[in-house]
């Protein structure tokens, strides 16, 4: 089967993150955008597509946006922040290590 085609203007591309960025499952953003769930779905799928790249983004800006204001609070002293970024390093320093072994 070939997967059709989706058009998105700058305006969908920045909803698009934005959703992603809230959670939303990929049937609930084809459902507000009005685009056929299993295009959607498949085009989300395909790491080549533009779909799948915006999804991407907008999960890695929310996460790096938080990520930088913390560490501007933890820059200026705020123990709680320091703590928090702290955790947050070791965390991502397991995650990374498991996606490194191959099972």
């Amino acid at each position: 089967m070939k997967i059709q085609k989706i058009i998105l203007n700058d305006e969908i591309r920045s909803e698009l993150e934005r959703l992603a960025a809230l959670g939303y499952r990929l049937e609930q953003m084809a459902m507000y955008f009005d685009f056929p769930v299993s295009v959607f779905r498949a085009l989300a799928a395909d790491d080549t597509s533009e779909v799948a790249y915006h999804i991407k983004r907008g999960k890695l800006t929310i996460k790096a946006n938080a990520d930088m204001e913390l560490l501007k609070l933890a820059e200026g002293g705020n123990i709680t922040a320091i703590q928090q970024l702290a955790k947050r390093e070791k965390e991502s320093v397991v995650s990374n290590l498991l996606d490194t072994i191959v099972f």
